[in-house]
Order: C-alpha cells, then structure tokens, then sequence
C-alpha cells in the first residue's frame, strides 16, 4: 500500500514539472503572451495610394497593417469593408492611415477644403436638410424657394424714366430652382437624438390621470456646411437673408460619384401650366355678361 501510495505521489509530481514547463515553453515562444497582456499591435487601415478628398474609397483602395497601439491615428478601421465606398473627406497620403474621421470629419474644417473652396453654413429645417441623414461626405444640391412681386411697366409714362407697378393678384408669385449643385458637405451641426426608454423609473413621479404622454422634443433647426466659392456663398447669403429664415433653402442629396451639373429651367405657376400641364380652373363668366 505504501509503495502505491508513493508511485502516486511520483506520477503527480511529474506531471506538475512536465506541465510548468510547458507552460514556460510556450511563453517563451515568438508571439506568446499571456491572457492579461497587454497586445502589442493594433490592427489599422492604410491608403495603397494617394486619396483626395471627396473620392469614394473602396476596399480594394486600403490594406490591413499593425502598428503599436500608440501609433493609431483617429478610430481605426480594421476591415477594408468598413469604408463602403464612403467619400473621403480629407486628403490621405499613399500609406497614411484610413480612419473614421477621414470620412466622419472631426479636425480641422480648413484641412477638409479643396484649393479654392471656401466652408458656407446654410441654416435648415428639418424637413429642408433631410431630417438629419445628410452625412460629412454627401454632395447635395441647394434648391431655392421664393415668393416675388411680379411687376409691369406703368401705365400712362411721360418721359424717358421706366416706371412699373405692381400686378394686382400677382404680389406673391412663387418661384423655385436649382441654384447651386454638387456641393460636398462638410459638417452637420446635429443628429437625431437617440430614442430614451419609457419605463418609468423608481423615483420618477407619477404623470397626473389623463395627461399625455411625455414626448422628445428634437431640434428644428439645421446647420449644414458646404465646400463652395466666393460666388456660392454670395448667392446663398442672397437667398437666406438672415439667421432666422428658414424653409426658403432645400438640399437634395446626390448618388455616390454623381458630378453631373443639370441644366434646369426653374419652375413658376406659368412652366407648370405651359410644360407640365397643371390644369387651371375654368373662368367663371362675369354675371350677366353675353
């Protein structure tokens, strides 16, 4: 009984070094770390070439690469079909790192210009700049809505001094058109916020018998930043006079890639009717007229 009681206690041992030094071996080996190691590398996305700003970058355009942990620029991507075709925002060099800030924004707005381009904040509603899908990246084009006076020359003129007046009826005509097109977006001032929980909480105190239910109150008001000229920001400042007005500037989103300018021809009551064949009311007859 001793002897086998002592063959046991051999075998045990044994098995403890023979596993001490495996596990040695095994930390020993290139590579080996322990589960609570810190890693050492960190996974990254990098330009195969140059990318300038407002390409859509695919994922034959990036590569995986490790770098340490403190050379990460940004938030990585790891996966080249993280970047979707998603438009770059910022110019990244041949072998510079894809973050998502290079098609997210969030440094300098100088750094995501374009020789030329000037940054133009445009005020929005929330119906008027898309219920806040407009994303940095996005080409849009800004549509005008306005209500002018429609004027004829006078009657009964002396002189060589034109005069006109105003057209009874006629004092609030509508007229809508494209004025600027494929501009990139730089910047979106806000998102919708996400959705809270309705469960009432431990503390919270009871809603009175009959009252409506609380209701999130979202942001009615836009700012969108767009690459343009001197001349953009002119017409713009034309169309939206002040801070306050808002709903006379729309923007439609294009598709990926979409650089074609269209020649539109604005629309007034008059096209509508002579082009697209809005159907006008009949004329009633004066009474008693023959």
């Amino acid at each position: 009984m001793k002897r086998s009681n002592r063959l046991v206690i051999f075998v045990g041992v044994l098995l403890a070094i023979l596993a001490f030094v495996g596990i040695v071996i095994l930390l020993n080996q290139p590579g080996g770390s322990r589960p609570d190691q810190e890693p050492t590398t960190a996974k990254v996305l990098v330009a195969k070439q140059a990318i300038a700003i407002g390409t859509a970058v695919n994922p034959d355009m990036v590569e995986v690469k490790e770098v340490p942990p403190n050379g990460v620029n940004g938030t990585p991507l790891s996966d080249p079909s993280q970047v979707g075709g998603r438009a770059a925002v910022v110019n990244v060099p041949a072998r510079g790192q894809v973050s998502e800030e290079t098609f997210a924004g969030g440094g300098s707005i100088a750094a995501m210009l374009k020789p030329g381009e000037r940054a133009i904040a445009i005020q929005l509603d929330r119906t008027t700049g898309l219920n806040f899908l407009t994303k940095s990246g996005d080409s849009v084009d800004v549509v005008l809505s306005q209500e002018i006076t429609v004027l004829q020359p006078a009657q009964g003129q002396t002189g060589t001094a034109q005069r006109f007046e105003v057209v009874n009826g006629l004092d609030k005509a509508r007229t809508v058109k494209a004025i600027l097109q494929n501009k990139r977006v730089l910047f979106v001032s806000t998102q919708v916020p996400t959705q809270t929980s309705t469960a009432p909480s431990a503390s919270a105190t009871p809603a009175p018998a009959g009252a409506p239910p609380a209701q999130q109150t979202l942001p009615d008001s836009i700012v969108v930043l767009i690459a343009g000229t001197d001349q953009d920001a002119e017409v713009l400042k034309f169309a939206q006079r002040d801070q306050t007005e808002r709903g006379a500037l729309s923007i439609v989103i294009r598709a990926v890639a979409d650089t074609t300018v269209e020649k539109t021809t604005g629309v007034t009551i008059d096209r509508l009717v002579t082009q697209y064949g809005l159907a006008i009311p009949n004329i009633i007859k004066q009474l008693g007229a023959k």
